[in-house]
């Protein structure tokens, strides 16, 4: 099957001594041997809409092995990945990162299933309407949760996300009742006055729940301060907020977790340039887990 090359963004390259030093965001890979230059060259003239034989045409001195050779080292993707709507909107970057962890012919299949994907979101709709509109762009079916109307999203999506405005929120309650039920991932996040705090991501066979973060928190108050006021206003990490959970949802719905949040939470300061990690532990005879235990078995 025909392939359509494209090579990450940014991407960098330089040729020395007989190697080529290639950078993208997510990797430094050096190649050896020969035709080098007619590799980078593929680099820079790949763009994704260009199939590989008509690029092979054009670069002298390649050849199809020397694109598989991309493929194989993860510094290019087949442009086919790509839903039409995210690059139509120049939003490639969202999914990018993504694309190193899946093989070249899974790559082609992904417009089809983010299609056929679901988000299912309770909370602070303001703060994640720019996710919104980035889900959709790949075909994602968003469907917004009131805490009230039991009937506005599927009985069982693929990933709900707890956009957190007031902890211990009806909220919470009604994310954490759902994901229990159901073979969801659940993600949380929750924007802030100084950054944001993202997670803790619970996949179907986590081994604690949101019940389990607050109890400990009540108990000994591990996992840090419960929030009991709103943020307004639109603060200047918005934008690269929008992008982390944009990206993260992403990694959610393709299983392609980030192993930074193994068991773990990010506390993100935007002011004071750090972050922290909290930890998260399951609370002994939580009665969400022990529903969501036997939740595991019939979703196995």
């Amino acid at each position: 099957m025909e392939t359509y090359p494209a090579a990450y963004s940014p991407t960098s390259y330089g040729i020395h001594d007989g190697e080529a030093v290639i950078r993208t965001p997510h990797a430094t890979k050096t190649l050896q041997g020969g035709e080098l230059e007619a590799i980078c060259t593929l680099l820079a003239t790949m763009d994704g809409t260009t199939a590989a034989s008509d690029l092979i045409a054009q670069v002298s001195e390649s050849d199809p092995e020397q694109i598989d050779r991309l493929y194989d080292a993860e510094l290019a993707y087949d442009g086919q990945a790509m839903p039409a709507g995210l690059s139509d909107a120049g939003w490639e970057r969202y999914l990018e990162p993504v694309l190193p962890a899946i093989s070249q012919p899974t790559q082609q299949t992904l417009p089809d299933r983010l299609s056929a994907h679901s988000v299912t979101v309770f909370g602070d709709h303001d703060p994640v309407s720019g996710v919104y509109d980035r889900l959709r762009a790949a075909g994602v079916s968003v469907n917004e949760r009131s805490t009230t109307d039991q009937q506005s999203s599927p009985e069982d999506p693929d990933v709900i996300l707890l956009s957190e405005q007031l902890e211990r929120s009806d909220s919470w309650r009604a994310a954490n009742e759902a994901w229990a039920t159901s073979s969801a991932t659940l993600v949380k996040t929750r924007l802030t006055a100084t950054g944001w705090r993202l997670g803790p991501v619970l996949t179907a066979d986590a081994r604690a729940c949101l019940n389990c973060v607050y109890t400990r928190v009540d108990a000994n108050k591990v996992g840090g301060q419960l929030f009991d006021k709103t943020d307004t206003g639109t603060p200047p990490y918005m934008r690269a907020y929008t992008d982390t959970v944009t990206e993260l949802l992403f990694r959610a719905l393709l299983a392609q977790l980030p192993r930074y949040l193994d068991d773990q939470f990010v506390v993100y300061d935007h002011y004071g340039g750090h972050r922290e990690t909290p930890r998260v532990f399951a609370s002994p005879h939580c009665e969400v887990c022990d529903s969501a235990s036997s939740r595991q078995e019939r979703f196995r």
